[in-house]
């Protein structure tokens, strides 16, 4: 990992899934992690996601087909 200071560019190209890029920091700020109530509705759709996909592949498991 490269650390780079404001204004600054990174050396060399950067290789990422999408080509090669020069990447340049404008600017920096603190990271807020959302609070828990703002992440409950995202929280309790990935859990029921997850329960539904376990339910499936239950069902699957014990399919019979002729």
């Amino acid at each position: 990992m490269i650390k780079l200071e404001k204004g600054k560019y990174t050396a060399e190209p950067v290789k990422s899934d999408f080509g090669y890029h020069v990447i340049q920091l404008d600017d920096l700020r603190d990271m807020q992690f959302p609070s828990l109530d703002e992440a409950k509705p995202q929280i309790m759709q990935r859990l029921q996601q997850k329960a539904v996909e376990a339910h499936m592949l239950d069902l699957r498991k014990k399919a019979k087909v002729n």
